[in-house]
């Protein structure tokens, strides 16, 4: 074809293709990657404050002693719950995130129940607020006592901070609560809790990551700093008169998965902890204290590898509750 007759080309440029928004998983890590050198933000962190309360609260008495023949006992399959044991009803309360982790709590209600006992899992929101999952406590327990049933409390980590804190917050709850097992609660608030608050960088991380991945509120996590521990507590103590065991943990093996956040909190402030909380903010006012230094803040709520788990989930729990009767 001639050059004359060759067709102009178009003015009209091509439209490009719409650029897809980024998913959670990308502005999370875009924020991280944003993140300031740790020695600005690094501050003072929570210094000073695990253990704020133990001065000021109930003494505890030391069960590890008793606790360890108990668990000796489950581990070899014999009986070791009271004959009371039947007639109670048993509220199984998770932590943080524990909708989002595969057989989290499971094997600790199926011990109680292969041992004939009623339990039921109290529907609280995992990512939620306190305030939120102090109804669903309060609910549950109000719906036993209409029913005359005799309760007895099984909470792990905030799960159990929040059963503590609905029997601290509304006293016509506590007549039908025969007993309270905590494991491995922040009562008195959690190091890793706080100092992601207390930065405004990491903040920023939790604000983005809890919304976006896990469809929860970064309050959650707040609700575990100290200051809103204290002013809680403070506020609304936990009344001691209500039969309370309470397992307090720690471990600093690299065989454990939470082992990078315990060595932080040991290296930094010199805690001992099971890689969530602070051993000293586990150990409720009042209650009979089980201390246990080779077991990390997963273990006592998930089955671990065999070798690798120092306690069976479905035994401890097992003990704790016949700790809890005696």
């Amino acid at each position: 074809m001639p050059q004359s007759e060759r067709l102009p080309p178009s003015s009209a440029a091509p439209v490009p293709a719409p650029t897809p928004e980024p998913g959670a998983v990308t502005r999370l890590v875009r924020s991280i990657r944003g993140l300031p050198l740790a020695e600005r933000w690094w501050g003072p962190g929570c210094a000073g404050l695990p253990g704020w309360f133990q001065a000021e609260s109930a003494p505890t008495t030391d069960a590890t002693p008793r606790f360890q023949e108990l668990y000796a006992r489950a581990r070899r399959g014999e009986p070791v719950l009271p004959a009371e044991a039947n007639r109670h009803l048993y509220l199984l309360v998770k932590g943080m995130l524990g909708d989002e982790l595969f057989g989290y709590l499971e094997d600790n209600q199926l011990r109680l129940e292969q041992r004939g006992l009623e339990t039921c899992a109290v529907s609280v929101d995992t990512e939620g607020s306190l305030e939120a999952n102090l109804a669903q406590v309060r609910k549950a327990l109000e719906n036993a006592a209409f029913f005359r049933r005799s309760v007895v409390l099984v909470g792990h980590s905030k799960g159990a901070v929040e059963s503590l804190s609905a029997l601290a917050m509304y006293p016509h709850l506590r007549a039908c609560v025969r007993a309270v097992v905590a494991l491995q609660a922040p009562y008195g608030g959690s190091p890793v809790a706080h100092d992601l608050m207390a930065s405004p960088e990491m903040r920023r991380v939790v604000d983005i990551a809890l919304p976006l991945l896990f469809y929860g509120v970064s309050r959650s996590v707040e609700d575990l700093s100290y200051p809103r521990r204290m002013e809680f507590v403070r506020r609304h103590p936990y009344p001691v008169e209500i039969p309370t065991v309470s397992l307090a943990t720690s471990r600093d093996s690299r065989r454990s998965l939470l082992w990078p956040v315990a060595h932080y909190m040991r290296e930094r402030y010199g805690l001992a902890s099971d890689g969530l909380v602070a051993t000293v903010d586990a150990e409720i006012p009042g209650s009979r204290v089980v201390r246990l230094d080779d077991l990390d803040h997963a273990q006592a709520a998930l089955m671990g590898i065999p070798g690798l788990a120092p306690h069976h989930p479905g035994d401890l729990t097992e003990a704790m509750v016949a700790l809890a009767l005696e």
